[in-house]
């Protein structure tokens, strides 16, 4: 079967934050054969490329860029199998707020959280994404499996050796891409004790859902998060003791809404994004002498 490709593609149109350039090729693999004929074939002929999901997370430079894009949003989008009523097998292209309602519908305990993460759970997996400690991947996470790019074999590590932390796995030190994600879970049972736990599995994908529309300008381009928390300290509260809410630079602005978020607010452009970053990165050195660790991958900029 021919890999699904799309010619002089527009980036803009994908990312959440809707910026981005034109990459002369994106590729929709949709299993690992497709995936290595055509990384194999990107080796030969010495093409750049970035592996990229649904684009929750990115801000990308303007203009004509020098790399093409692996989509993975496509790659084993099948429902999640479960095995042993214990184990959870999801692919990497199926979308975690998906997998919060597929679980829940499944009499499944624990996903519930991810009703409010955009994005893949192969990006998921990648980047430790969560809310509290307690509602992250790596609470629940058994092992990934990927396929290792310098050895072009496939992989897997376990929880214990993916070195988790707030936003980060030792995948984002590796030269891999995430194939799927094994889960331990819960299964509700059908005793009237386990249809109050179901219960409040629903209770709780409605609580996600209006926590994130209410703490969150959803109706604004963003990529979620822009900085990593320096713990113990807030970036929105530095953000407001420095009176930055609602500053802007170019069509980006420190959200006034959730000043954690870079918003776009009048055409957004990824170099306003990157811009934004590198000033609220010195103003908070200057201030607090804390270094800020984005989040969000910033992609196709001039060092």
């Amino acid at each position: 079967m021919t890999i699904h490709t799309e010619t002089d593609v527009k980036l803009e149109r994908f990312t959440n934050t809707r910026t981005g350039g034109t990459v002369n090729k994106m590729y929709y693999p949709i299993n690992l054969n497709q995936l290595i004929e055509l990384i194999q074939t990107l080796k030969k002929d010495n093409r750049k490329f970035e592996v990229l999901g649904d684009m929750t997370n990115v801000a990308i430079a303007s203009g004509q860029l020098d790399f093409d894009v692996i989509n993975m949003s496509k790659y084993c989008v099948s429902e999640p199998t479960l095995i042993n009523n214990r184990e959870l097998v999801v692919g990497a292209g199926y979308k975690m707020i998906n997998l919060a309602y597929w679980s829940v519908k499944h009499k499944l305990s624990g996903l519930a959280w991810m009703e409010g993460i955009p994005g893949t759970v192969g990006a998921g997996i990648f980047m430790n994404a969560g809310f509290l400690f307690g509602q992250d991947i790596q609470t629940f996470l058994l092992e990934v499996k990927f396929l290792n790019l310098d050895t072009m074999q496939v992989e897997t590590l376990k929880n214990a050796d993916l070195k988790f932390r707030y936003r980060f796995s030792v995948l984002q030190e590796m030269n891999v891409i995430i194939l799927e994600g094994r889960f331990l879970m819960n299964k509700i049972p059908n005793t009237f004790k386990g249809n109050l736990r179901y219960i409040k599995q629903m209770i709780l994908l409605h609580k996600y859902h209006k926590r994130r529309s209410r703490n969150q300008p959803l109706d604004l381009p963003s990529a979620g998060t822009t900085f990593v928390p320096p713990t113990p300290w807030h970036v929105g509260g530095m953000l407001r003791e420095l009176k930055l809410v609602g500053y802007s630079m170019g069509g980006a602005q420190i959200s006034e809404k959730s000043p954690g978020f870079i918003v776009g607010v009048s055409n957004m452009t990824g170099e306003d994004y990157r811009n934004l970053v590198l000033f609220i990165q010195e103003r908070i050195q200057d201030e607090y002498n804390l270094k800020l660790v984005p989040e969000v991958r910033m992609l196709g900029f001039k060092k």
